[in-house]
């Protein structure tokens, strides 16, 4: 028994350049689009280690000024930190060659140190504890907020930092000046 089926050779020939031509295409987007979202991840992954990072430097500086209460207007400075190294080395570190061994110094003395220890690059730059490294453009600034401040008054510590991934870059917003910085503040009493 024969089937009534029939078969037209011309309209089984396989796929034509055309349909091989958009499936390339439709995959290409679909490769980029996957592609871009991994790039999105990494830049994620990064802000999330920097926000850990300034966590860290933030606990940091904090402990200090409770550590050192006796001297705590010391820490304060007109604006950002600057990172000229202090006279004396108040603490004992490792250079990446040799232990730099601390001198006895003033409750003065040792905030100096501290501020610039936490908020600056330390020789040679491939010392590990740079907190510079890690954080992109961080500032860290300690100020009084009630004007003149005397040992043991409250302290504002503010510490700031870029993003590797804004909204900006997200959105294709326009960028400003405060696009991806990222603040940690906080008042508190040595």
């Amino acid at each position: 028994m024969r089937s009534n089926t029939t078969f037209n050779n011309k309209k089984i020939q396989g796929l034509s350049l055309v349909e091989v031509l958009v499936t390339i295409v439709i995959t290409s987007i679909g490769l980029m689009g996957l592609v871009s979202l991994q790039m999105q991840s990494v830049l994620a992954t990064s802000d999330t280690g920097n926000r850990s990072h300034a966590i860290w430097v933030f606990n940091d500086i904090i402990n200090r000024i409770h550590a050192n209460e006796v001297a705590s207007a010391s820490y304060i400075g007109a604006g950002p930190v600057t990172c000229n190294a202090p006279a004396k080395v108040c603490s004992s570190y490792h250079d990446g060659t040799n232990v730099v061994n601390a001198v006895n110094c003033s409750g003065a003395e040792l905030a100096a140190w501290d501020r610039y220890e936490v908020a600056c690059q330390l020789k040679p730059a491939a010392f590990f504890g740079d907190s510079t490294r890690y954080l992109p453009n961080s500032q860290l600034t300690i100020a009084c907020p009630s004007g003149a401040c005397n040992n043991g008054d409250p302290l504002r510590i503010t510490l700031q930092w870029r993003a590797r991934l804004d909204d900006e870059s997200i959105t294709g917003a326009a960028r400003t000046a405060n696009s991806g910085l990222l603040t940690l503040t906080d008042v508190i009493t040595p």
